[in-house]
């Protein structure tokens, strides 16, 4: 992850620096856009501290998300933009894979991965967009910017409102033949301490392409990174057998590959323009642009 960031950082100032050399023959899109987008999130593995006991700690796992929704953007000069999204998506997605050397049916528990399902929530990206173009409706593409979640839930539960996660991996312990039930016992728990009042903050870094349609609008693939400030949940972890225990904290850091549909606004203008002189070409002034966007 740590990688990834500093090759993204490196990549926007080798941008801005060659923003400031010779124009192309032709120039992004400028106005108000507004998108349908729809990413996949590879979400970063939680971690475990070991405190006591002779049971290991868990081993964390990559686990998935998703997030859909719609972006209003606004490109105020001729390589740069702003945009703010509205989406809905998966955070607290985390799984791991305990230890089982001790558990009494081996049985029932090979190759078994513990995992806790993702909750669905209302998220906010707003980021800095730049464009430059790579060739004839091709354009390189980069943003930077703030994922922001929590307004929703801060505005419906208050200041104070916290609630305890807690997961349980259960196995037998006796069974009652008067009530014909059986009953069982935790092996092994985790239970952590969420803020649902606090707004959470993660940083956006990416990269990627946008392809201009022959009326206008366009078709962006992106991919890149989101790091929180701060841990999503943290708590302990407890194997009940041999009383092993320990601390465990879950951040929302995740890669996403995203795919969205812009529409610029400019569909009629540029239809009536492409059937009466075919597809758009540029002047090579490096100033303007013979097709009206």
């Amino acid at each position: 992850m740590k990688k990834s960031i500093l090759f993204l950082i490196l990549l926007f100032l080798f941008l801005f620096h060659t923003q400031a050399q010779k124009s192309p023959p032709f120039h992004p899109f400028k106005g108000f856009h507004i998108g349908i987008t729809g990413q996949t999130e590879y979400i970063q593995k939680c971690s475990f501290g070991y405190l006591t006991g002779s049971d290991p700690a868990p081993k964390p796992r990559w686990t998935y998300g998703w997030e859909t929704g719609i972006e209003l953007s606004y490109h105020f000069a001729k390589y740069f933009g702003v945009s703010i999204g509205a989406n809905l998506g998966t955070i607290e997605s985390y799984a791991c894979r305990i230890d089982f050397s001790n558990f009494p049916d081996q049985r029932l528990v090979l190759g078994s991965v513990f995992s806790w399902p993702a909750a669905t929530t209302i998220i906010f990206p707003i980021k800095l967009e730049f464009h430059y173009p790579i060739r004839k409706n091709l354009f390189f593409t980069a943003e930077t910017g703030v994922w922001i979640e929590g307004i929703i839930t801060r505005l419906v539960y208050g200041k104070d409102f916290i609630i305890g996660i807690q997961r349980d991996f259960l196995m037998d312990d006796h069974y009652d033949p008067e009530t014909n039930i059986y009953y069982t016992k935790p092996y092994y728990s985790d239970f952590g301490m969420q803020n649902f009042s606090k707004i959470k903050c993660n940083l956006l870094l990416g990269v990627g392409l946008s392809y201009q349609l022959p009326y206008g609008d366009l078709i962006r693939f992106s991919t890149g990174v989101s790091v929180s400030f701060k841990p999503l949940i943290e708590g302990y972890y407890r194997y009940y057998l041999t009383d092993s225990y320990g601390t465990f904290s879950v951040k929302n850091d995740f890669i996403y590959t995203q795919l969205s549909y812009i529409h610029t606004f400019k569909f009629l203008k540029a239809k009536k323009y492409v059937k009466k002189h075919g597809h758009p070409h540029f002047r090579e002034s490096g100033k303007e642009s013979n097709f009206p966007l």
